[in-house]
């Protein structure tokens, strides 16, 4: 029989619109003749519903900018419960679907945070991304970045700004990340999105109060002067690899949303990056490490800032983008994998995973306490 799987996409989350691009790309590369497909469509307002397969993500193949989630569900409203595979159309009092696994291919917050891993967690089906911790530490860049300095691995110099904190002045700023150009972002965010690069006061204040339309917690971060870096990764901790290639981002001005995924034309992409074995040997080793410090298993695609011999990590991202100008596929299919066997991959370590860490480990203590009572 064939595996089914279950690809969620959408989402209410600031990058709605590159998860159905990204969502469109994997199951129209998935091996048809192993997996059967259901396609649950999240709406901008959080409602779940099932999708017909071939009609899920109106112009997908346009790109991000005029993508949207179809009009046509073929189901009401869906719900889930604990220690379920099953996904229930509640308005129609009836059982959707069945799944023997998930593929989340959902971004940004409400999806990646670890939000919708734990969700799914608690059905008790194996998925695709990092599990919920994995996810959430990832997500928030105050988090990861302070994981990754207290493990010695490299970040620029940044401080966090919350919502209620007294404003640090533009002065204090400077001071703080040792460098008068700097990053404004939000913590909890991807994509770039609320991203402000910045190079005088009026330009602080506008983007802090960017920044803060997307999250409560903000980070400022020194600008490092260097080459964009990034490196893909397939396996569970343990048996993780990294891709044979890693890409350069090359573009006038920072990797921003529009560059990404709107005006694709403004940025060029690299693939393979040509940097020194050496360099390409480190950023290889980093990002396995990177991974171990943040509990992702799976995949990811970690970004590095490479300054001659220096190397900082910028982030890692635990549900890379699969749409045309996406690195982690465009990398895997250099390293000779394309995408269908990605996809195959990762379905293959969920299962692995589920088994490994969560139907061997015991969740039973009536053992402890009849020791204790005798």
């Amino acid at each position: 029989m064939k595996t089914r799987v279950a690809v969620l996409c959408g989402a209410k989350s600031k990058e709605h619109e590159v998860s159905l691009v990204s969502a469109y790309n994997i199951v129209n590369s998935i091996d048809e003749s192993k997996y059967e497909v259901f396609i649950v469509g999240i709406s901008k307002d959080g409602v779940w519903r099932q999708y017909d397969k071939n009609d899920f993500a109106e112009n997908a193949i346009s790109g991000v900018g005029d993508v949207k989630l179809s009009s046509n569900p073929i189901s009401g409203r869906l719900a889930v419960t604990q220690s379920s595979n099953k996904f229930y159309d509640i308005e129609n009092n009836r059982v959707a679907f069945e799944c023997d696994v998930i593929f989340p291919a959902v971004l940004g917050d409400y999806a990646e945070d670890g939000t919708m891993q734990g969700l799914i967690r608690m059905m008790g089906v194996p998925f695709t991304t990092s599990d919920t911790l994995g996810s959430a530490v990832a997500m928030d860049k105050d988090v990861s970045y302070r994981l990754m300095r207290e493990a010695g691995i490299p970040v620029a110099d940044f401080f966090v700004l919350r919502k209620e904190d007294d404003i640090t002045s533009y002065n204090e700023a400077i001071k703080k990340v040792g460098n008068d150009v700097f990053f404004v972002k939000p913590a909890n965010s991807g994509s770039s999105v609320g991203v402000s690069k910045v190079e005088t006061e009026e330009e602080y204040y506008r983007a802090l109060e960017n920044a803060f339309k997307y999250d409560y917690k903000v980070i400022i971060q020194s600008r490092v002067v260097g080459r964009e870096i990034e490196v893909a990764v397939i396996g569970n901790i343990g048996s993780q690899r990294t891709s044979d290639v890693s890409g350069e981002i090359v573009s006038d001005g920072f990797y921003s949303y529009e560059t990404k995924y709107i005006n694709a034309n403004k940025v060029k992409l690299n693939i393979p990056a040509d940097i020194d074995s050496k360099i390409l040997s480190k950023i290889k080793s980093l990002s396995i490490d990177v991974c171990r410090v943040h509990e992702c298993d799976g995949f990811a695609r970690v970004d590095f800032f490479v300054s001659d011999q220096d190397v900082y990590v910028i982030e890692i991202n635990t549900m890379p983008g699969f749409t045309k100008y996406s690195m982690f596929p465009a990398l895997w299919s250099e390293s000779g994998v394309d995408v269908s066997k990605q996809v195959d991959l990762l379905i293959e370590l969920a299962i692995k995973r589920h088994q490994d860490k969560i139907l061997n480990i015991s969740t039973d203590a009536s053992n402890v306490i009849d020791s204790i009572e005798r």
